[in-house]
């Protein structure tokens, strides 16, 4: 009763009932228990969709940035219900902060969590998320919410083609049932021109009629055509590939998931060195830098190849007339 009595405040009465005494020494074991898991033990989670080889990229950087082992990673599928049950588990482990990859996991995230410390990334454009309003206003955001947005490179894609390869008729195939293709083909058309280029677009939503929609596009005159980073144009890229291994076209390509042999220029994201890049924010937050304080900020570290064997051979052999 004496170490009661210097634990709970107050004045303990010599007979306190059994049941009470009881109740009491539980919920004093659940204070002391709470106060003694301090915040660095809690976890950094990680909520991620979908899940694919860009994200695992982007997660092996960040572990490599912040140099502690494995971290609790939870990925769901862009649909369904999975998203809100593995929110409701993450909150139940009481996360020091949680890291968000990718568009779809913002969506879900973003605006239904707004008290645990949020850092974001592998995000082309947050401003229609819900936890940012204004591309113009980076630092104006969802007070528990910050990030790193980063964009396609598709300028600097079509840059460096119409560099080396010319003005062209440049063509690109999309599926408008992809959301983030019907995007970068609105992209693609408004940025062609701004570098000498002409677009030209064909559609397919099914492999039964990639080929044929890409038959249209040479026939349209498309000279190079442009593989962007959308999933779905991984669907049709081993025949892109096909092609231009055969000399049949230029193939210019933004996609880090597709095969590349094939591709004269392929410029994509780097994911493991963005990983490494939301590492050193996820830091600030924890070092007690309020996510509110700290602008969204632009990044898009690329990866660079040229298949110079392949340039070779087609300064030697220009593409067949088919």
């Amino acid at each position: 009763m004496r170490f009661l009595s210097l634990l709970l405040p107050g004045k303990i009465p010599e007979r306190m009932p059994r049941r009470r005494l009881v109740v009491a020494i539980f919920l004093l074991a659940l204070l002391t228990l709470g106060g003694c898991q301090s915040s660095s033990s809690r976890p950094i989670m990680v909520f991620c969709s979908p899940d694919s080889p860009r994200l695992r990229q982007l997660i092996a950087g960040l572990e490599a940035g912040l140099g502690q082992g494995a971290l609790k990673k939870v990925c769901v599928p862009e649909l369904g219900p999975a998203g809100d049950k593995a929110l409701r588990s993450i909150r139940r482990h009481r996360p020091r902060l949680l890291v968000v990859l990718g568009t779809p996991a913002l969506i879900m995230a973003g605006p239904k969590e707004k008290r645990l410390p949020i850092v974001f990334a592998g995000v082309a454009d947050p401003f229609f998320t819900g936890v940012a309003y204004d591309p113009e206003h980076p630092e104006i955001h969802q007070e528990n919410v910050t990030g790193i947005a980063s964009p396609p490179p598709m300028p600097v894609a079509l840059g460096l083609g119409a560099r080396l390869l010319g003005a062209a008729t440049w063509g690109m195939l999309y599926d408008p049932t992809d959301g983030e293709a019907v995007v970068l083909a609105d992209r693609f058309t408004l940025l062609a021109p701004r570098f000498g280029l002409t677009p030209v677009l064909e559609t397919s939503s099914s492999p039964d009629t990639d080929r044929p929609a890409l038959d249209r596009l040479r026939a349209r005159g498309a000279k190079v055509i442009f593989l962007p980073a959308a999933a779905s144009a991984a669907r049709y890229a081993p025949l892109l590939m096909a092609w231009g291994r055969e000399l049949k076209v230029w193939v210019v390509s933004a996609n880090p998931e597709a095969p590349h042999n094939g591709a004269v220029i392929r410029i994509t994201i780097d994911y493991h060195r963005l990983g490494e890049e939301t590492a050193y924010l996820v830091q600030q937050v924890l070092n007690g830098d309020p996510p509110a304080k700290i602008p969204i900020i632009e990044s898009t570290p690329l990866r660079l190849q040229v298949d110079e064997a392949l340039l070779r051979k087609w300064s030697g052999y220009p593409p067949p007339r088919q």
